[in-house]
């Protein structure tokens, strides 16, 4: 499968959208069937979403592209995992003809237990990147030889919720450490983008010229959002408009100042249910 950088190439006067998809609580192939009625660029696994016990997400992403012949990507997580094992995981996915990931740190945990091989684990996302990076190289998290090279696209997290000082200087470290993209989380206003690139421009001096795919959350009443969610969206549902069509609307007035590339999160339900089929209705449109 190609990476993402090559999807997004591919794509002339249409955006790319890569969709998120929720791994389930169990490990029945029944509870994959959503991923068959949706048709992203690309499905993004997300990694143990709600800090709750799901199949990992490498295994999902691995199904999910060989049903539905849809390239798919994983998230992958510096909180739960040393070097070791995350390195052990992600010669499997290379394995499984797996290309492309995304590094998180990983909600914060919530049984507040330490673990016992804290001296092995990678201090953030940052120091997992560059890991990543040597074993493209062939070198472990040792420096000791792969017999093969990995050949991972790797992304990074992007949010703008944060302040923008710290945000830049962390942005940059995981640049300079061989990100290859970056997945921001949702963001409602349209100018921010902008703002935050010329921000960045300003702050270190060069432009970010890294793709990224930005954050379209689709939100309906008393759904459960990753980021704070407009008064205006809020009136737009009051006045009987649908997540769809307001994301639809959002997506248009993005690609009219230039954005083309998206990362849509379907709709979350308390408990997590999602609903992909409205999501899959964003997709035809825009695609």
């Amino acid at each position: 499968m190609n990476n993402i950088l090559e999807a997004i190439n591919r794509k002339i006067n249409k955006p790319f959208v890569l969709c998120d998809f929720s791994p389930p609580k169990g490990g029945n192939p029944d509870l994959l069937a959503d991923a068959n009625e949706l048709t992203p660029d690309m499905f993004m696994v997300a990694y143990a979403p709600g800090n709750s016990v799901r199949v990992n997400p490498i295994f999902v992403a691995e199904w999910i592209q060989n049903k539905t012949k849809v390239p798919s990507m994983f998230a992958i997580s510096t909180r739960d995992e040393n070097k070791r094992a995350i390195q052990s995981l992600l010669l499997g996915a290379e394995l499984k003809d797996l290309r492309n990931l995304l590094v998180v740190a990983g909600d914060k945990s919530v049984d507040g237990h330490l673990s016992m091989q804290v001296d092995m684990k990678y201090s953030g996302p940052t120091e997992l990147i560059a890991s990543i990076k040597a074993m493209n190289d062939r070198r472990d998290y040792q420096g000791k030889p792969l017999i093969y090279p990995t050949r991972f696209c790797v992304g990074a997290a992007l949010d703008l919720s944060r302040g923008w000082e710290n945000e830049v200087r962390l942005t940059k470290a995981k640049v300079d450490q061989g990100c290859d993209f970056m997945i921001s989380q949702p963001v409602f206003d349209i100018n921010l983008p902008h703002k935050f690139l010329s921000f960045y421009k300003d702050s270190i001096g060069e432009n970010l010229n890294v793709p990224i795919m930005w954050g379209i959350q689709m939100v309906e009443k008393n759904t459960v959002s990753f980021a704070a969610v407009p008064e205006w969206l809020y009136q737009e549902l009051e006045n009987g408009r649908l997540a769809h069509e307001i994301t639809i609307d959002l997506i248009r007035q993005y690609r009219e100042i230039g954005i083309e590339t998206f990362y849509l999160i379907p709709t979350v339900f308390k408990g997590g249910r999602r609903d992909y089929v409205s999501a899959q209705a964003v997709i035809e449109e825009v695609g």
